[in-house]
């Protein structure tokens, strides 16, 4: 199996987990240097993954078949981050966020359902996000990416059904990990912006750990039925919520959690 963005974070512990599990684990990253350095197993491959570069994704494709085979599981994990005012943000840098959040991830895609259709099966989980169902405040960039990854994975549900190549989703709520969010600012949505961050970062000092995402997605993994989508940490309740409340329920709700009127 592959996983792509194991530097740190959710697809390092994703790594570690499936390794523990007795998995075959080609960890993928922009620098495989930074990949598990105090972990030393036969049944570890690290490979070089940049979403940005297609070349890369060919030949982390090449490596692992080469060492292990064939590959029958992807996860989708790597990405960045963007927030703030949608009038902050040039457009340049949104083409930059979509480039790597979207564009990235259908490559990966392209590349395991060409492996995965000559093997006559395989799996291929997507990571997205709680802001993958539902926007956010100030959070535009990367919701709309997640949104996209959501819409993208859902067709693939019935397009690569006929060659028994199934898809997932993994939707986790909050993380406490590096990653992080390049935020952009504008006079006229302050001090708004101004709060919504500050609830977010004292909310990711509270978060989950990765591994409980790491759980979940091994879980998802080791499901053989055609279920698509799994929440995780926070998302779930929040999930739950977000169907059960009609919309200007949700809406208020969520704007009182981020102290906007």
């Amino acid at each position: 199996m592959l996983i792509t963005g194991t530097s740190s974070g959710v697809g390092e512990a994703a790594a570690k987990a499936f390794l523990a599990d007795g998995w075959n684990v080609v960890a993928t990253a922009r620098d495989p240097a930074t990949v598990l350095r105090e972990v030393d197993d036969p049944r570890l491959l690290r490979a070089r993954l940049d979403l940005t570069d297609t070349h890369s994704i060919t030949t982390a494709f090449e490596q692992a078949s080469s060492r292990f085979s064939a590959i029958d599981v992807i996860v989708n994990n790597a990405g960045i981050g963007l927030a703030g005012p949608l009038e902050g943000i040039g457009l340049n840098q949104l083409r930059e966020h979509f480039e790597v959040n979207v564009f990235g991830v259908a490559a990966v895609c392209q590349a395991a359902a060409a492996h995965m259709r000559s093997l006559g099966h395989g799996l291929i989980i997507n990571v997205t996000s709680l802001t993958g169902r539902t926007g956010v405040p100030f959070l535009s960039p990367y919701c709309s990416s997640k949104f996209a990854v959501e819409g993208l994975t859902e067709a693939l549900h019935y397009e690569l059904r006929p060659f028994r190549i199934r898809v997932k989703l993994v939707e986790p709520g909050g993380v406490r990990t590096r990653f992080s969010h390049i935020w952009a600012e504008h006079p006229a949505y302050s001090p708004a912006a101004d709060n919504v961050r500050q609830t977010m970062v004292r909310g990711g000092e509270k978060a989950a750990l990765p591994d409980r995402v790491a759980k979940v997605i091994l879980a998802a993994a080791k499901d053989s039925s055609d279920r698509l989508r799994y929440a995780a940490t926070d998302a779930v309740p929040a999930l739950f919520m977000r169907r059960l409340l009609p919309d200007w329920a949700w809406r208020k709700m969520l704007s009182k959690g981020f102290g906007l009127g």
